[in-house]
């Protein structure tokens, strides 16, 4: 009982061929297969859509961000952004990176200090639960 035997599956094959006819199988397979295969599309699409949405919903750059050279530091402010729960400051030896994370902080400032002499180039990011926003513009410092 639950289970189809030979007979069974004859007996459903000899009423789909009455109704649908030896001609209209390959269709009906046909859009089965077309279903199946929008299905996965759908699916895929869907999975797509939310990546996106995560995306549209990651924490915004900080803006304002700005530098001032004092000797030995670097004195960096930026504005709050939307979303935040806290922020990256970064620091690279050239102009465009690559930048080494040196501080994970809450504050919209942050004093870098102890540098040699020379210029430093900072960017900051944004943090909160949906992930790390993008670098936002960068600035230069000069530690005399």
């Amino acid at each position: 009982m639950g289970e189809f035997s030979v007979f069974h599956w004859l007996v459903v094959l000899a009423i789909v061929l009455i109704f649908f006819g030896g001609r209209r199988i390959p269709e009906v397979m046909k859009g089965l297969g077309e279903g199946i295969r929008s299905f996965k599309d759908g699916m895929s699409g869907a999975a797509n859509a939310s990546a996106a949405t995560a995306s549209a919903t990651t924490v915004p750059a900080p803006s304002g961000l700005s530098a001032k050279s004092s000797k030995n530091c670097v004195a960096l402010s930026w504005g709050a952004a939307s979303g935040a729960t806290s922020y990256s400051v970064k620091r690279s030896a050239t102009s465009g990176g690559p930048y080494a994370l040196i501080a994970s902080i809450a504050a919209t400032n942050y004093t870098d200090e102890g540098l040699a002499v020379g210029t430093y180039y900072y960017v900051v990011t944004a943090i909160n639960s949906t992930g790390e926003s993008a670098n936002s513009i960068e600035v230069s410092g000069t530690a005399a």
